[in-house]
This record gives C-alpha cells, sequence and structure tokens, in this order.
C-alpha cells in the first residue's frame, strides 16, 4: 500500500469525533415577538446527536450583503458549518436571518442611507431581532437560557455588540467578528466608532473581537479607533488582529482559513469563560487512542479546533496529518501537516 492509500485508509479508519450524520439539523421559521408585532424568522439549529437534557444558546448572527438580491439569498443553511462548529463543542446552534433577509418578514425595520446621522438605531433593530431568538428559543426544552453566547460576523458583529448593550443577564460571552457597517457611497466611519462607544459605556459582557489586517471593509486603523473607544468607555474586551487572510480579510469568519484561526481564538476565550469547548482531558484521550506523546499534543490540540468536517491520521511513530473541508464548495482535504512542521509554525496575531 503506497503512502497515499494509507494516509487515505487511516483517515477513514480514525475519523472525526462527529460526522454529518451525528448532529440533529432543523431549519424553519420562529415566530418571534418584537415591539408587540409577530414576525416569522428564518432560522437553523444544529446540536449533537444523543445529547440529553438542556444545551447552552449558541446565537449566530449574519452580516449584510451589498445588494437586495443577495440580502434576500441570505439562508440560514449559509451557516450550517459554523453551527456545526460550535454543535461539536456541546453547544445548541442557532443561526438566525434578521427582518429584510432570506425569507425572514420585511422590509427591514431601519435603513441606513447617506442622510442617516448615526447607526445606533439601526444596530438597535438588529439586537431586537436576536432578543426575540432568544427569548423564543428560550422555551425550547433541549435549552439551557441560562448560559448564552452571540456570536456575529459583519453587520452582525455590530449588532451582538448592540446586544451585549443591554446586558442580558444571562449573555456569558459575544464574539465580534469584522464587525461593522460600511456604507459603499458614503464612508460614516465616525458614525460606526461613536456606536461602538456608546456600547463600551453601557457593556458589561466579555467580548472577544476579531479582525484581519486586510479586511477590505474594516482596516487596522478604524478597528483600532472601534476598540479604543470601546475600551475607553469601560468595556470588556479581548482584541486579535490577525496577518492577512487570503485576498481579503473580510472572510475571516467564512473561509477555511479564518474559521481555523478564529475557532481557536474562540476556544481559549470560552475556557476561560468556563464555558463549553473542549478540554485538556479531550487532548489526553486523543493522544492515547493514537498512541501519541506530548510533543504531539499542540498538534492534536490544533486539530480538536480546525474547522468541520476534519479526520485525523497518524502516519508514522512521530507524524500525524489532519484534513478539512475549507468550505461547501470543496470536497479536498485542505490541511494537512506533520507534527514537525506543525510545531516549527509560529503565530503572528498580534492581541491586547
Amino acid at each position: 500500500m503506497g503512502l497515499s492509500s494509507l494516509v487515505l485508509f487511516l483517515l477513514v479508519v480514525l475519523a472525526s469525533p462527529a460526522l454529518a450524520a451525528d448532529f440533529l439539523e432543523e431549519n424553519g421559521f420562529f415566530r418571534v415577538v418584537i415591539a408587540g408585532r409577530t414576525y416569522r424568522l428564518e432560522a437553523l439549529t444544529v446540536k449533537q446527536a444523543g445529547t440529553p437534557g438542556r444545551l447552552p444558546i449558541a446565537l449566530i448572527a449574519h452580516g449584510k450583503p451589498a445588494n437586495l438580491q443577495s440580502m434576500l439569498d441570505d439562508h440560514a443553511t449559509n451557516f450550517v458549518e459554523v453551527a456545526r462548529d460550535l454543535a461539536s463543542r456541546g453547544w445548541l446552534a442557532v443561526a438566525v436571518i434578521r427582518r429584510g433577509f432570506g425569507q425572514s418578514d420585511g422590509p427591514l425595520p431601519l435603513p441606513v442611507t447617506c442622510q442617516s446621522t448615526s447607526f445606533l438605531p439601526r444596530f438597535a433593530a438588529d439586537a431586537d431581532d436576536l432578543a426575540a431568538t432568544l427569548d423564543f428559543i428560550a422555551t425550547r426544552p433541549d435549552a439551557d437560557p441560562t448560559r448564552v453566547i452571540a456570536i456575529g460576523v459583519s453587520a452582525g458583529g455590530a449588532a451582538v455588540m448592540a446586544l451585549s448593550a443591554r446586558n442580558p443577564k444571562n449573555l456569558r460571552g459575544v464574539i465580534n467578528i469584522s464587525g461593522g457597517l460600511r456604507m459603499l457611497n458614503c464612508p460614516k466611519e465616525d458614525a460606526l466608532v461613536q456606536a461602538f462607544k456608546e456600547y463600551g459605556a453601557k457593556s458589561r459582557v466579555p467580548t472577544l473581537w476579531m479582525y484581519a489586517k486586510n479586511d477590505s471593509f474594516f482596516g487596522p486603523d478604524l478597528v483600532q479607533r472601534m476598540r479604543d473607544a470601546f475600551f475607553d468607555g469601560g468595556g470588556d474586551v479581548k482584541f486579535v488582529m490577525f496577518d492577512a487572510i487570503g485576498q481579503d480579510g473580510h472572510t475571516l469568519f467564512s473561509s477555511g482559513a479564518g474559521r481555523f484561526k478564529w475557532l481557536q481564538e474562540m476556544d481559549g476565550f470560552l475556557r476561560f469563560h468556563t464555558l463549553p469547548t473542549w478540554q485538556r482531558r479531550d487532548v489526553d484521550v486523543l493522544l492515547k487512542r493514537l498512541n501519541g506523546t506530548e510533543r504531539n499534543r499542540a498538534f492534536v490540540e490544533g486539530f480538536l479546533s480546525a474547522p468541520f468536517e476534519k479526520a485525523l491520521a497518524r502516519v508514522s511513530q512521530d507524524n500525524y496529518m489532519f484534513g478539512g473541508w475549507a468550505s461547501r464548495a470543496s470536497a479536498t482535504p485542505a490541511i494537512a501537516h506533520s507534527t514537525a512542521a506543525a510545531s516549527s509554525g509560529r503565530r503572528s496575531d498580534v492581541r491586547s
């Protein structure tokens, strides 16, 4: 058997701890109440099969596409991979499509135009949708409404920050990925900074912010202004600026390379705040299964943080490989490393 065939065989035998069939996925609609009115919001829920009792809630908030047609094509199922990433860590993952997007009721409650002087009303309306979704999910018998995190990308990042400023008592953490709102024809960076300043003055929820240096929407200088405004107001923020991600760092949330980075940071954030994710004992179990040693620990930790779907294989005494699928459009292994290569890599993240 050649090396490539052996690796393929091992990848099949030592597959990821969770396969697609191990998840229970529900795609449909939530009927939520916002300001006394009932709305129908498109949503996806994902959890691991066979998990008894109530699970903590991970709410996923989408961004804003550039045009109306793309907004209508924004569907909850677009977030199934990230939802599985969270479900595999012990969460009830919930992706919701806000008013005016996808198949959710519309129109947008408060559109922003070049005449707008503040983003606060728009972000507040988005936060209304998220809060109403959490109220709805709290009624499920498999949901633990006392432990909630909210993860938002782009305009969804601003939405979860607006939610954090309300300090819901059971919101344990907020993860802002490439968050903000960009006006194509009339940049309103000051309005964006001012919104985050307002949130910093009110929010007391731990937050994790992650951006990439080559983000075409929100560059490092603007992000630093937003971070400083939020922090100076009293907000709790851990800040991570990654080096360039692909051609445009605004793909940090969705691309395979981006997910590989931000999921690792999220895991550290969750562990620090004693929230569900993989633990040291999970590494120990996998090392034992592979007959690995301590020198393999960092590599196995990288595997556990890596995006779903994935598989890990022992190739020889001190060499392992793992493969993953970077996106729905690709069905070929996207990542393959040996422990020697992994141990020599250096992180280039900038934090404060």
